[in-house]
């Protein structure tokens, strides 16, 4: 072989080995942009909720009247993974009430599917819970999307 044709014949080598590598390296960089993506943009899961963190505020009727409660869940596969309440009542028996509840709710809540959280009564409050049930059915429907 003379040596203008080995010299070719390595360019063209090389230029085929360069362009191999480049072209593994696109589909390596593809393939973990898809899985990245997918995983970040996990969507609804099985359980059917999208995970994520919902609020809304709760409406109860209490003695004094009208009261609301402000909600915020965070879902993680359709489950609780926490919770925040922020009383807003207006009455200060209301207040009183809806404070105790957001300081007990959380144990009652975390760790359950959000179809499965059912209260009747949480630090002696029972009003107080329909407000919240108000709230999580609303984020409920929300997560579902």
């Amino acid at each position: 072989m003379t040596s203008s044709r080995r010299t070719s014949l390595a360019l063209l080598s090389g230029l085929s080995l360069a362009t191999v590598l480049v072209g593994c390296a696109a589909e390596a960089d593809t393939g973990s942009t898809a899985d990245a993506g997918s995983t970040a943009d996990a969507g609804t899961d099985d359980s059917g909720y999208t995970d994520g963190t919902y609020e809304a505020t709760g409406n109860y009727e209490s003695p004094a009247g009208n009261e609301t409660i402000d909600v915020s869940v965070t879902l993680d596969g359709g489950v609780v993974s926490a919770v925040e309440v922020t009383p807003e009542a207006t009455n200060p028996t209301s207040k009183t009430w809806q404070t105790a509840f957001a300081s007990g709710v959380s144990d009652e809540v975390v760790g359950k599917s959000i179809d499965d959280v059912d209260l009747d009564v949480v630090s002696g409050s029972s009003l107080t819970t329909e407000g919240f049930e108000d709230a999580l059915d609303q984020i409920a429907a929300d997560a579902r999307g």
